[in-house]
This record gives structure tokens, C-alpha cells and sequence, in this order.
């Protein structure tokens, strides 16, 4: 049996005239012998400038009212935190049937309770200046610091009237309200 060789040509070598116009029309679109000149992709100096013009105009648009809304998320998240902070003290008072304190001191506020006639804290203190940006303000107690007293009932003592602590954060703020049954109200007291 023979066996079957393939042969392969590397390169065709004519020296006709022909060849010779055939082979510059092959060569013609070679990086090194086009005559054109070559494009150049990329961005000018001038329309980068008018690009970030255009990026710094929308962004401050957009950045105030991103600002106003982080602020209103804060101050809302800090009502929430001393409305939660409020049941906890008056949860404990029902659930152990012995007394327990909500002390606000400036913008700390904290749960005290009774255990055999000594305050104890059982929560650990919140600073809702620190976490949140917020200042703790109250109707009865300008001073800075003020308790409300919850009963074994969950009633508040000591007061008749709704206490009120005041949620700021710059110009805005927020009231939370505790009547004298223990009700509480984040809105419209």
C-alpha cells in the first residue's frame, strides 16, 4: 500500500504583471501601507469639561434633596427608637409588677428598674445624638433631664397630664407622646 502525502505551498511567487497589481490590492488594507490617515479613538479636553459641567450641575440638584431625605430617614428612625424605648419601660413595669423609670438625660435615654427598692438599669443607654444627628428636647423638664415613672399597672405616676419628649434634627422635628395610661403617639399629639 503507498501511503498519501499532503504537500502544502507557503507562498506563490508570480512575476507576471498581473500578480503584480493582484498583490497590491491584497496589501492594501496593511496597518503599515494604508495612506490614510488613522482615526483615533478617545475624548477631547473640552468635551470632558462639559461632561463633569453637566455631572456637577445634576449632582447638586439631586444632592440637597438626597441630604433633606437622609435627614428626615434619621430623625424618623430616632422616634422610633425612644416610642420602642417607652414600651420597653413600661413593659418591664407590667411584667415584673414593680416600677421601672425612663430617664432621659439630655439626648441619652436609658430604662431603670426596681429590684427590691434599688434602681437597676436594664437596658443599655441610647445616645441618639451620637447614632443619629438628633437633640432630645422635653415639654416638662427644660432642663435637660427628666424621668418618666411607670407603675406596676403600666400607668405613668406623678404627672396628669401627656409627657412629651420633642425628636430635632435642624429645622424639623418630631413629638412622641405618652399619655398618663400609657399610650403612646408619634404623630399628632
Amino acid at each position: 500500500m503507498s501511503k498519501r502525502r499532503r504537500f502544502t505551498v507557503s507562498e506563490l511567487v508570480c512575476t507576471a504583471p498581473l500578480a503584480r497589481v493582484i498583490g497590491r490590492g491584497l496589501h492594501a488594507n496593511h496597518p503599515r501601507r494604508d495612506s490614510r490617515q488613522r482615526h483615533r479613538s478617545g475624548f477631547t479636553i473640552l468635551e470632558l469639561v462639559v461632561v463633569m459641567t453637566i455631572a456637577g450641575i445634576i449632582i447638586a440638584i439631586t444632592g440637597r434633596g438626597l441630604a433633606s431625605a437622609y435627614s428626615g430617614n434619621s430623625r424618623n428612625s430616632a422616634t422610633r427608637v425612644v416610642s420602642t424605648t417607652f414600651f420597653q419601660a413600661r413593659a418591664i413595669a407590667i411584667q415584673r409588677s414593680r416600677q421601672s423609670w425612663l430617664v432621659r438625660s439630655s439626648n441619652v435615654i436609658k430604662v431603670l428598674g426596681d429590684s427590691s427598692g434599688t434602681k437597676v438599669q436594664l437596658a443599655p443607654p441610647v445616645d441618639l445624638n451620637q447614632r443619629y444627628g438628633v437633640t432630645l428636647g422635653s415639654v416638662s423638664a427644660p432642663t435637660g433631664r427628666d424621668t418618666v415613672s411607670f407603675d406596676s399597672r403600666g400607668l405613668i405616676t406623678g404627672t396628669t397630664t401627656a409627657y412629651k419628649i420633642i425628636v430635632t434634627k435642624g429645622s424639623k422635628s418630631d413629638t412622641v407622646c405618652v399619655s398618663g395610661l400609657g399610650q403612646f403617639r408619634s404623630k399628632g399629639c
